[in-house]
């Protein structure tokens, strides 16, 4: 990471206090790999009744209504609800344009993967977490349980931007390659000269709850800049010479918008969740009321 980040300073101990009063949420019930503490749609042993079906050969005796047999002269089995465990997928976009501004969109955006991370394992739900660009993959063991909190901001405070921007290849192997379906939360700038729609296609094909953090530098939403410039892209080394002028930064500001409103739309048709985080934006405001309202978190 470009600034001096470490998993001690990634989030403070009065914080993680307050996001301990959090969970997070899941629009649909999902099959998990392992018991847990979310209901799931399998019937099972716990102690929440949840239906009956009629008896057939085979079935445990002990599960039979005797009430009903006794009032209907028929057999019943009582079902109950099952347990399962929830996954929360962080997707962390690692390209070389997250290192810009100032806080940098890497650092904000790895502070808030740590909280939405922190939430999910003290909630007991299995969390996973990786990184990636055109240079690489980093990712981080599923995990579960406040005891590992640690590893994971070791991890994310360990995640340094380089290379371009991979995103829709990145998300398609992840995809391919994590099949449990949860919570599914991916960080970036959407720079992608190939597009962000191929890249959110893949997230929301996952069958998770998706959402997406779009991360902007404050520089980039309003370019405190004058005179002649040349403009380097980082990832690229590619170049342009500009001549700044209320003008030219009118259009840009106009292009913005228009980018970012057309990916809050492309997420709210498929029924992704939208946060847009410039990284000079309340951390704290952003992770317990944004969110929450958005339905991450409860």
């Amino acid at each position: 990471m470009s600034e001096n980040v470490t998993a001690e300073t990634l989030l403070d101990a009065e914080f993680l206090r307050k996001l301990e009063r959090l969970a997070i949420s899941a629009r649909k019930v999902q099959l998990g790999l392992a018991k847990g503490e979310r209901k799931s749609k399998r019937k099972g042993s716990s102690v929440e009744f949840a239906d009956y079906r009629d008896y057939v050969q085979g079935d445990d005796l002990r599960h039979v209504d005797w009430n009903i047999y006794g009032r209907l002269n028929a057999l019943y089995l009582k079902l109950f609800q099952e347990s399962e465990d929830l996954t929360v997928h962080l997707l962390i976009d690692a390209s070389r344009s997250m290192a810009y501004g100032t806080p940098s969109k890497i650092g904000f955006a790895t502070r808030l993967a740590a909280a939405i991370g922190y939430v999910g394992l003290i909630g007991y739900d299995r969390v996973s977490a990786e990184a990636f660009s055109q240079s690489g993959t980093s990712r981080l063991i599923p995990c579960r349980g406040k005891a590992k909190a640690r590893l994971l901001l070791s991890f994310l405070a360990s995640i340094t931007p380089e290379g371009a921007t991979h995103l829709a290849q990145s998300t398609h192997t992840y995809v391919l390659r994590n099949r449990a379906k949860g919570v599914a939360v991916l960080f970036s700038d959407l720079m992608d000269p190939d597009g962000f729609e191929p890249c959110l296609r893949k997230l929301q094909q996952s069958g998770s709850d998706c959402y997406v953090v779009h991360v902007l530098s404050p520089d980039e939403i309003d370019p405190p800049i004058v005179g002649d410039l040349r403009l380097v892209d980082s990832e690229t080394g590619e170049f342009i010479e500009i001549s700044s002028s209320p003008m030219l930064l009118k259009r840009y500001k106009d292009n913005l918008t228009g980018f970012c409103e057309a990916v809050r739309k492309f997420c709210l048709a498929r029924g992704i969740g939208y946060i847009f985080a410039p990284s000079d934006t309340s951390f704290e405001r952003l992770t317990l009321e944004v969110m929450r309202r958005g339905g991450l978190f409860r």
